[in-house]
């Protein structure tokens, strides 16, 4: 089953749990949902219910600054306290991770770093910034998108306007973080072979960051 607006519709959650209940069916599946929605009174608990195991949700930034120009509608404290209660209920949380939306300072970055590592969420996505037509962001960016137009044209990872830093820094920049989640993750599991291989790798791939100049 596929449903890319699971739990959109109020109600709609709780109503899947009393039809699974009644049919007399748990099945383990994974969802991607926004934080202010799996905060919602008895959404977690209708979630858990049904046989929920994995959530992705859109975190995108650790900072409320870049969170506010992407119109996202959640907040940092929401973010926080959605993997939390899903930590508890056993349920799996993945972040959903972008940079280079415009205006993204170092500091913002930062931010984003700060909160992978408080949260420990435990999986992480990462992509650049992309800007969807018929959305502000795409009218702002529009005349930088030139022969990268769309999706068919580039990848997750792939550059589709001006953006602080020239594609080399992002690429390592998702290196770094997929370096340096898996090194935490390996400490929170007391593996520490496994934490000083990625530990290595997140050493490298720092000290690339800080070599790429801006463009």
């Amino acid at each position: 089953m596929c449903d890319d607006i699971f739990g959109l519709k109020p109600g709609w959650v709780e109503a899947f749990r009393d039809g699974m209940a009644r049919a007399g069916l748990k099945i383990p599946y994974k969802v991607q949902s926004r934080a202010d929605l799996l905060l919602e009174p008895g959404t977690l608990d209708a979630l858990v219910a049904s046989g929920l195991e994995e959530v992705w949700i859109g975190a995108e930034s650790g900072s409320q600054k870049v969170l506010d120009a992407m119109d996202k509608g959640i907040t940092l404290e929401q973010i926080a306290t959605a993997r939390r209660l899903l930590g508890e209920k056993g349920v799996r949380v993945g972040f959903f991770l972008q940079f280079g939306y415009p205006d993204e300072t170092e500091a913002d970055v930062r931010s984003t770093i700060r909160m992978v590592d408080t949260l420990a969420p435990d999986d992480i996505g990462i992509s650049v910034s992309y800007p969807l037509p018929g959305t502000p962001f795409h009218e702002r960016v529009k005349t930088d998108l030139k022969e990268k137009a769309n999706w068919s044209d580039s990848d997750d990872l792939a550059l589709m306007f001006r953006q602080a830093h020239r594609p080399a820094y992002y690429k390592q920049l998702h290196r770094y973080m997929h370096r340096r989640f898996r090194r935490q993750s390996a400490m929170r599991h007391q593996d520490p072979a496994r934490a000083c291989y990625h530990g290595i790798g997140e050493g490298y791939h720092a000290l690339r960051l800080r070599t790429i100049d801006r463009a």
